[in-house]
């Protein structure tokens, strides 16, 4: 009886995948608030997200605090925001009405 052992990723699919190449960063979405400063924020550090669709507002949690993306688009901005397929939002007075964010107060502090 034989035993099969499971590959590693790089055994996989080599040496030249993306997952570990030192220098790959993941993609960031940039968030341009209302009082006219843009943030970047990886993906990989957002926590978790709510969609309330009663006021129109998605609300992200991340490790820098919260962002709070209201508007008539703002659930269409969720759904391609899961599919990663987002570079950058920013209000524009119709579709996107306001972005803020509110930063965590324990940042930073040991």
């Amino acid at each position: 009886m034989s035993v099969r052992v499971p590959l590693s990723l790089r055994e996989q699919y080599g040496p030249k995948s993306t997952a570990w190449t030192e220098g790959h960063f993941p993609p960031i979405v940039r968030f341009w608030t209302d009082d006219g400063s843009c943030w970047g924020v990886p993906f990989h550090q957002v926590i978790a997200m709510n969609y309330n669709p009663r006021v129109q507002t998605l609300l992200i949690h991340c490790s820098l605090g919260s962002i709070l993306v209201t508007g008539p688009k703002a659930e269409a901005f969720f759904e391609c925001f899961c599919e990663h397929k987002v570079a950058l939002v920013k209000a524009d007075g119709k579709d996107i009405m306001r972005v803020t964010l509110a930063l965590r107060e324990d940042r930073g502090e040991a």
